[in-house]
């Protein structure tokens, strides 16, 4: 980068932490940035990297509409030479919205997994836990509009300017207790959908129509995640219950020799009337059951389960009878084991996962960073995108998750701060 020669450039930079932030962040990206600023013929125009660099800021930034990203950029000099824009020379808007709608997603992708690979190389960001979630965004049309009268709630026909976009649920909306009937909230749009690390880093994203199911797309991203990052086995995959699918189970387990860490959902599915209201086997006195581990012979697998009255933790033996109400000889005679009972899971790669012991709920405790990461997302123009063309919002998207990818190596090997790789904020803040 070139800088006017009348003023001294470190010395603004260090005495201002918002332009320290956005001096490392830019430093961080010339580290993986690999291609050639012009093309080999034509004019030049504008660096391909001042106006990737630009977008990541207003990412960052969270600054909502290109058309405030110039002005933004003209009222800060320094900031627009610091992206590769000469001082007085910036790109309009319809420039910026052309790169983005003419640049392939699989060059910025490129990029990202770039810095998801340096992360891993400096032992940043481990690969032995992968969490997998999506996001919805909305797409830029008054169909998403609910005081709309002509509002089309078609889901068989596509919308203009968004022929991609697709009619989904969003979420569920909380009834008073007077109404039984759940009601949704739908929409018109697509989703993210990402990988991250237990660290709370994107490894591998996709922006697709919103009508692909959540199990569906998790298969292409591993795929992604094992041909970019090498396969390791015993990887834990962990997901939420739209994760809950055989096809994933058996691909996780038997492909990629990884665990999925996925609970059941139940929905369109008949309890099975062996199972108490937890989902755990009944005895004749009709107590749930605990789990007492899995049981592996030549011929099949088996999960145990053990009389809670004998292997309940001390506030569950308290809610229990201190005797077996049927007075089953397990429980009065012998060696009083109590009785047991067993789930054949042989070849059931979805049965198989042990959803009643303490390693499953210790281990899915840490989906909760994957939340945790979309609310940092979540502020940069994701939810609600303001552009129409689909490779544009799919380029905007894998910039999102890579301005969050470039915070952690800013902050980690730049900076030398990697405790404050997920401080998107804060992260060049004095300490």
């Amino acid at each position: 980068m070139q800088f006017s020669l009348f003023y001294d450039y470190y010395a603004i930079v260090n005495s201002c932490s918002f332009l320290k932030k956005y001096d490392a962040l830019f430093q961080a990206f010339d580290m993986i940035y690999d291609r050639p600023d012009f093309p080999a013929l034509g004019r030049k125009g504008y660096p391909r990297s001042a106006y990737l660099k630009a977008l990541i800021y207003k990412q960052s930034a969270t600054i909502k509409y290109i058309s405030d990203l110039v002005r933004d950029l003209e009222s800060r000099p320094l900031l627009a030479e610091m992206c590769g824009f000469d001082t007085g020379n910036i790109p309009d808007a319809s420039q910026f919205s052309r790169f983005l709608s003419t640049t392939p997603n699989t060059i910025i992708k490129e990029f990202f997994h770039n810095s998801g690979k340096l992360l891993v190389e400096k032992g940043i960001v481990s690969l032995d836990v992968i969490i997998a979630d999506s996001k919805p965004i909305k797409a830029n049309t008054k169909h998403n509009n609910p005081k709309n009268p002509n509002r089309s709630l078609d889901k068989k026909k596509n919308i203009k300017r968004n022929p991609m976009a697709t009619f989904s649920y969003y979420s569920y909306l909380k009834q008073p207790c007077s109404k039984k009937k759940k009601e949704f909230s739908w929409f018109w749009g697509y989703r993210t959908h990402v990988l991250i690390s237990k660290e709370g880093i994107p490894l591998v994203e996709l922006t697709l129509p919103n009508n692909q199911t959540d199990s569906k797309v998790a298969k292409k991203l591993l795929k992604k995640l094992v041909r970019i990052y090498g396969q390791k086995k015993g990887r834990l995959f962990i997901g939420d219950a739209g994760y809950d699918s055989r096809e994933l189970y058996d691909f996780i387990v038997k492909q990629l020799k990884a665990e999925a860490f996925i609970p059941l959902n139940k929905r369109g599915q008949q309890p099975e009337k062996v199972l108490g209201p937890h989902g755990l086997p009944q005895c004749q006195a009709g107590l749930e059951m605990k789990f007492g581990g899995t049981c592996q012979d030549d011929q099949r697998t088996r999960k145990k389960f053990r009389c809670p009255i004998i292997t309940g933790s001390r506030k569950e033996k308290a809610k229990l009878p201190k005797q077996c109400p049927t007075q089953h000889k397990h429980f009065c005679q012998g060696k009083r084991y109590g009785c047991t009972a067993y789930i054949d899971t042989t070849d059931d790669c979805r049965k198989q996962v042990p959803r009643e012991s303490k390693r499953y709920k210790n281990n899915y405790k840490t989906r909760t960073e994957v939340e945790r990461y979309f609310s940092r997302l979540g502020p940069s123009e994701v939810e609600e995108v303001t552009q129409y063309k689909y490779r544009s919002i799919r380029n905007q998207m894998t910039l999102a998750h890579l301005s969050l990818s470039l915070t952690a190596l800013a902050a980690a090997l730049i900076l030398k701060r990697p405790d404050k790789i997920r401080c998107y904020k804060t992260f060049a803040d004095a300490a």
